[in-house]
C-alpha cells in the first residue's frame, strides 16, 4: 500500500460524496423508477399520516412536518446514509494522513530550505521506525543522503516513484535509508515483520 496515494484517493473519495450529496438524489429516483418499471413496480411513495403531540408548555411550538414524501426521503434517509460514508470516510482519511506525514520527508525534503527542519521531520522518520533500541534507519546517514541526493527527475514524485528512480539508477547501496523508507511507506507492514521492528502506526 501507497500510503501517499491511499491518502490522495480517499480524499479525491471524499470529495465525490460530498459532491454525490448534493446531486445524487436525483439519479438514485431515476434509478429507482427504471428498476421498478422492469419489476412491473407502481413507483409511488405511501403516505403517512401525520402524527403530532400536545405541548406542554405555551412556549413550545410545534415542528414543521415535511409534508413532501420525495423530500422527507432525501432528508431523512439518504442524505443520512451518505453522511455517514462522508464521516466515516473523513476519519479514515485523517488516520491515513497522519501516518503519511511521518514518511513524507522522503518525497517533500528538497523543498525544505531550513536545516533544522529537514532533520526534524527525518528524526519523526527515523522514531516512527523505531522498536525499542533497533532502528531501521540511521539519523544521521539519512541527512547525508537527502543533502547529496541528485535532482528530482520530475517535479512532484511519489515514493514508489523514488524506489523507481533509487533502482534504475543503481542507487539503492549509495541511498540504503532513503531506500529503506521507501519500502516501509509503500509496504507498511505490522511491526517486527520479516525481522524488521517498527512502531505500530494504527
Amino acid at each position: 500500500m501507497h500510503l501517499d496515494v491511499a491518502v490522495d484517493l480517499l480524499k479525491k473519495a471524499e470529495d465525490s460524496l460530498c459532491s454525490y450529496r448534493h446531486t445524487g438524489f436525483v439519479s438514485v429516483q431515476i434509478s429507482a423508477k427504471e428498476i421498478c418499471e422492469e419489476m412491473n413496480v407502481v413507483a409511488v411513495l405511501n403516505k403517512k399520516r401525520l402524527r403530532s403531540t400536545k405541548c406542554e408548555f405555551s412556549y413550545e411550538a410545534f415542528d414543521e412536518p415535511l409534508t413532501d414524501t420525495m423530500k422527507k426521503l432525501e432528508v431523512s434517509f439518504f442524505n443520512a446514509v451518505v453522511d455517514v460514508a462522508v464521516t466515516s470516510l473523513r476519519e479514515k482519511t485523517e488516520m491515513m494522513c497522519n501516518v503519511a506525514s511521518k514518511f513524507s520527508v522522503l518525497i517533500n525534503f528538497p523543498g525544505l530550505s531550513a536545516d533544522d527542519e529537514l532533520e526534524k521531520q527525518a528524526k519523526d522518520l527515523c522514531n516512527t521506525l523505531k522498536c525499542g533500541d533497533h532502528t531501521d534507519l540511521d539519523f544521521e546517514e539519512l541527512i547525508i543522503e537527502m543533502q547529496s541526493f541528485p535532482q528530482w527527475p520530475k517535479q512532484k514524485m511519489t515514493t514508489f516513484d523514488l524506489l523507481v528512480f533509487l533502482e534504475e539508477k543503481c542507487l539503492i547501496e549509495i541511498y540504503p535509508n532513503m531506500c529503506m523508507g521507501g519500502i516501509e511507506n509503500c509496504s507498511h507492514r505490522d511491526p517486527c515483520d520479516s525481522g524488521l521492528c517498527r512502531k505500530k502506526l494504527f
